[in-house]
């Protein structure tokens, strides 16, 4: 007999992260015809990224049955682009220094 391995992975599985990453790329495309603010539209769309990575890490990383240790580890980078984007972030508002005028 076949040994069921604790951390298998069902077809069941692999069916419902398709069908939430086809559900999260729909809202992304929605997001992007909506008439709404350009700066709430980004950051909708941000969120939206971010969850889908959250799901492709948690299933094709094998992050969800890892310590939280790895967790931490492998969330790192995303916590040090938040800090790097909240200080780029206030450059983008007010009126734009660097146009190239074009005659």
């Amino acid at each position: 007999m076949a040994e069921q391995h604790e951390h298998s992975i069902t077809y069941k599985t692999y069916l419902l992260t398709w069908f939430w990453l086809l559900v999260l790329t729909s809202l992304a495309l929605g997001l992007g015809y909506a008439p709404i603010a350009e700066r709430l539209k980004a950051l909708l769309l941000v969120c939206t990224t971010l969850a889908k990575i959250l799901v492709i890490a948690a299933i094709f990383m094998h992050l969800r049955y890892e310590r939280i240790n790895l967790i931490l580890i492998t969330l790192a980078p995303l916590i040090l682009a938040v800090i790097l984007f909240s200080f780029t972030f206030p450059e983008t508002f007010g009126n734009p220094t660097h146009v190239i005028a074009v005659r």
